[in-house]
């Protein structure tokens, strides 16, 4: 009672924390796309690795440029040339590309072309350093002209921008839309600002620390603030509606009261979600790992500011909001109970047959919608050139790289990229595009380390894949590095998407498993917090049913399992177990306290907080429909069934298996 009196300091030290962490935020820092998405002991890292101390390719940025008037790509040729970092540019308007009729080789290599009915021509930029930076310069200089980018570089650049946009306006629009929300569960505007500060305070509380400590936002850790915002808002909400609810004059009794009646589902909300998130730790993911941390450590946060600063500022809230014994909400649900569960159980056993259609699926491009500046440039360069995000092959020779032998290897290596590929760049491209004269002296004209490294014996092929699937792009691999010749030492394969699948991969073959632990951690918590064994297994039915669900989801609407839809696995199963943890260990104590109508008066006490929550983090995780990244949708998507599934399931689940009088 003592600290809740000192009201006063518990707001100036809640102050005090608050400025300290904005006036951090003039050092957070935004940068990396992915800072790592497997671990070091890749095959990929390993090869990439090499592939980027051997050769001066760091990326090849294609620059689609309107071509209705050459000088046009000329001069955009001129500008990209002379950009730092920028070691070699193919600009198909130029000799001799052209040789060879009207678009001659330059279309037979799909260098130029029609896209909409506009010509336009391909320029190839050769990037031997800082690639972010360096198509950053370009994009810039070159947008007058009205050029589209696309390559790996530009991929990640424009992922930098969308993760400020994120942090700048989707956040500040999720605390409106939630507020909203809140405002309209409680009818009170000061107990709706009193419901979201803990999750509020929370995240500033983490970006201060991040820049503190140095942290980087990347794609990883971008949805943090969205994260403790959103579902770090559910204790509050649950604490404020229970303070309003009860009658003691005193405010002071009336806070501690309701600290005391709210402390042990709170904490086990919290310590379920934390759960939640840390057992997306179990992959060999590292990005898997920074998502589960960020999200554990911005919950955690919420919670902890949650029991520490709400009970004192509660106590400036004097109104009072009255239980009605005519709820229309609980007599719907005790009205149409078997009705209910008739149509749960018929949803959830149809939902479940389609969890045989679910695919795994996950490539670079998935995480831009149609409408972005990456994937309008995606759609030039494919239907101009065919080709999309290229596989880096390092072909490691017992001879002169640029010797008879080693070509001839080159030639079948190339053969059989044909394969699986629409197109290839590497010496023998460049060789085949000069004079037979020139052809000749092709180890002078073009840069050391370009595509031939003689010191190191090697050479650097691009493949451009037919598609971005997993089949194609393993088939590839196994094919290509199983290819041995007289005179090959090895073959190696590496690129983005080979990152990202193996980071699928990593993260699907270990998240059964992980959520199979948290269910079980959870359980046992359930179990412990009810001390019952029966009561606790029932009261997870309505998550385990969810969690199937939501699978079945995936595969009615084909929405590829990766990564990002296992996020949501693990957030679902966090977040969604809370509606059965208040509901049940509001039960108890109704039954504790020999309540008359024990079901009823829980119902009335825990259903509008309940779907009040579930609505709360739904329609603000909806915000993310607004971003420009398309995997954001998804979460935004899956997120909002989550919840909705997870509630209603849990309220009518537990009202059949629980009686009116214990």
């Amino acid at each position: 009672m003592n600290w809740i009196k000192k009201r006063w300091l518990s707001i100036m030290l809640m102050v005090l924390l608050g400025s300290l962490s904005i006036f951090q935020l003039k050092d957070l820092r935004v940068g990396g796309y992915f800072r790592s998405q497997v671990t070091t002991q890749s095959h990929y890292i390993r090869v990439e690795r090499e592939v980027a101390s051997t050769f001066a390719v760091r990326d090849i940025l294609l620059i689609a440029v309107p071509s209705e008037d050459p000088q046009t790509v000329n001069k955009v040729a001129g500008i990209v040339r002379e950009t730092r970092s920028v070691s070699l540019v193919v600009n198909p308007m130029e000799f001799p590309f052209t040789i060879g009729g009207k678009g001659g080789i330059a279309r037979q290599l799909g260098l130029v072309g029609k896209y909409k009915g506009k010509n336009y021509a391909i320029l190839v930029a050769v990037i031997s350093s800082r690639p972010e930076d360096t198509t950053l310069r370009i994009e810039k200089a070159t947008k007058q002209y009205g050029t589209s980018l696309f390559g790996n570089s530009y991929i990640s650049a424009k992922a930098l921008d969308y993760i400020s946009f994120i942090l700048k306006f989707l956040s500040p629009l999720a605390i409106v839309v939630i507020f909203v929300v809140f405002y309209i569960t409680l009818r009170n505007f000061w107990a709706t600002v009193l419901s979201f500060l803990p999750s509020l305070l929370a995240t500033v509380y983490m970006l201060g620390a991040y820049s503190v400590f140095g942290k980087t936002i990347t794609l990883e850790n971008v949805l943090m603030p969205f994260i403790t915002l959103v579902m770090g808002s559910a204790a509050g909400l649950h604490y404020v509606s229970h303070y309003l609810s009860l009658t003691d004059f005193d405010v002071f009794e009336r806070a501690q009261k309701a600290l005391k009646e709210t402390f042990v589902p709170l904490l086990m909300t919290t310590a379920t979600t934390v759960v939640g998130f840390l057992s997306m730790c179990f992959t060999s993911s590292p990005v898997m790992s920074e998502l589960g941390l960020s999200g554990a450590c911005g919950v955690g946060m919420a919670g902890l500011s949650t029991f520490v600063f709400l009970p004192p500022v509660a106590t400036f809230l004097k109104s009072q909001r009255k239980q009605s014994k005519g709820d229309k909400l609980t007599r719907f649900f005790l009205r149409y109970r078997r009705l209910n569960l008739i149509i749960f159980l018929v949803i959830s056993v149809i939902l479940c047959f389609f969890t045989l259609n679910v695919k795994e699926e996950f490539h670079a491009l998935m995480f831009f919608r149609r409408s972005s500046k990456v994937m309008e440039g995606a759609r030039i360069v494919e239907t101009v050139s065919g080709v999309s995000i290229p596989v880096l092959v390092k072909i490691n020779f017992e001879v002169d790289p640029l010797s008879k032998d080693a070509l001839e290897i080159l030639e079948n290596v190339r053969r059989i990229a044909s394969s699986y590929s629409l197109r290839t760049l590497s010496i023998l491209e460049v060789k085949e595009l000069l004079p037979s004269v020139l052809g000749n002296f092709v180890s002078i004209i073009l840069p050391e380390g370009i595509f031939v490294n003689r010191r190191d014996k090697s050479a650097l092929m691009l493949v451009f894949l037919k598609d971005l699937s997993r089949k194609t792009h393993y088939d590839f691999q196994q094919t290509v590095e199983s290819f041995s010749m007289n005179g090959l030492r090895s073959v190696h394969v590496t690129g983005e998407n080979y990152k990202y699948l193996q980071m699928n991969d990593e993260t699907l073959s270990n998240q059964k498993a992980s959520i199979v632990v948290a269910l079980t951690v959870i359980g046992l918590m359930m179990i412990l917090m009810l001390r019952d064994l029966k009561f606790g297994l029932i009261s997870t039915v309505p998550i385990v049913l969810t969690i199937l669900n939501l699978y079945g989801f995936l595969g009615l609407f084909q929405i590829p399992l990766n990564v990002i839809s296992a996020y949501i696995m693990n957030i679902a199963l966090g977040a969604g177990i809370d509606y059965a943890i208040h509901f049940t260990y509001t039960y108890k104590m109704m039954c504790k306290s020999r309540k008359p109508y024990a079901l009823s008066q829980t119902l009335q006490i825990t259903g509008k907080p309940i779907l009040a929550n579930a609505v709360g983090i739904a329609v603000g995780f909806s915000v993310l429909l607004f971003s420009p990244m398309s995997v954001h949708v998804h979460i935004a998507i899956l997120i909002f069934i989550a919840m909705i599934m997870s509630s209603f399931y849990t309220l009518i689940w537990l009202i059949m298996m629980t009686r009116e009088r214990c």
